[in-house]
């Protein structure tokens, strides 16, 4: 299958650059980025592929059926979609767009041209989460009524974006910063868990440490349409980040504390489901692959196209990060 790639600047490249090489039945036929020597970095490393210079020659290529788009989150909305358009199977890096205005014409593009959508939501395809998707989904948690995530690394401190990445603490480039950064993940699997959320706020920090324009961590609260009570952590500016998610329901509690489940459940009959000690993974689902190589195995017919993350789930993500942004600013909840 020929593809080919749109954009290289994410932080993230260099990683599916190497997946990229270990897959034989995919040909990149091409790469466009603005920066051309970033381009040419690339193209060298998967063997010379062609740099090409504008985005059109490799959209108006027939016999490329997909395209990966791995920029600035502000390059989404001028690629994503004249792509879609173009009838052009695509994955791009999350979030979706720095806007909901961009967000909705993203979301109606692919929508009505039936392409294959992927984004980079990894967290879904871990064993941690799917589990605690089976148990949510079965019911063995009862009536939820509290849930917490947190994301949060200490990649400000540790200077990742200083030099080929300094986009990300560019609010016009980025969205938003540590906490759109990382809390989109987090926020990606409340929403695949407990659906959509009806209003938000938010409470932002930073713009001190490292980054002077643009928030490095945060927390917000969350108002389910199903009446679930939520909240999320996310920063760049952490040096731990032990507990990813809770779980609290009229049946049981589910936390994941340093990669491990802690379970209790009255009604799962999931060995260890008394909260005494960590499930064990023999009991928990199987890694799927990552997000990435999951859209690659779609195209190929290996995989399920029901496991990738939803155009719906993207654009929600959008919406729900904008109205926990201007809660921040209004010191307000905010309808998503």
């Amino acid at each position: 299958m020929k593809i080919g790639i749109l954009s290289v600047g994410h932080i993230h490249t260099p990683d599916f650059i190497k997946r990229l090489k270990v897959r034989p039945e995919i040909k990149v036929a091409g790469i466009y980025d603005a920066n051309v020597k970033l381009a040419e970095k690339y193209a060298l490393e998967l063997g010379g592929v062609p740099v090409v210079d504008s985005a059109g020659k490799i959209l108006g290529d027939k016999s490329i059926e997909a395209v990966l788009i791995l920029g600035t989150t502000l390059e989404h909305d001028d690629l994503i979609v004249p792509a879609a358009l173009a009838g052009k199977h695509l994955f791009a890096e999350k979030p979706l767009a720095v806007t909901v205005p961009q967000a909705n014409r993203m979301y109606r593009a692919i929508k009505d041209s039936g392409v294959t959508f992927q984004t980079g939501h990894f967290m879904r395809s871990h064993p941690k989460y799917r589990f605690a998707k089976q148990e949510v989904d079965a019911g063995n948690l009862g009536t939820i009524t509290r849930v917490r995530g947190s994301n949060c690394h200490c990649g400000a401190l540790a200077g990742w974006f200083d030099q080929d990445y300094r986009w990300f603490f560019d609010v016009t480039q980025a969205g938003g910063g540590g906490f759109y950064d990382l809390g989109c993940h987090s926020l990606d699997i409340l929403i695949h868990l407990f659906g959509p959320v009806a209003s938000a706020t938010g409470a932002l920090g930073g713009q001190t440490i490292k980054y002077p324009h643009i928030d490095e961590y945060g927390e917000c609260l969350l108002r389910f349409a199903n009446d679930i009570t939520g909240s999320l952590a996310a920063g760049w500016v952490d040096r731990q980040n032990p507990t990813e998610l809770e779980i609290c329901g009229t049946e049981g509690h589910l936390q994941i504390h340093n990669e491990k489940v802690l379970y209790q459940s009255s009604k799962s009959k999931v060995p260890g489901a008394d909260g005494t000690k960590p499930i064990d993974a023999k009991d928990m689902p199987a890694a799927l692959p990552h997000a990435f190589d999951l859209f690659l195995d779609v195209l190929m017919g290996k995989a399920s196209k029901a496991d990738l993350v939803t155009v719906e789930d993207a654009l929600l993500v959008v919406q729900t990060m904008d109205a926990i942004y201007l809660g921040d600013k209004l010191g307000s909840w905010v309808k998503v």
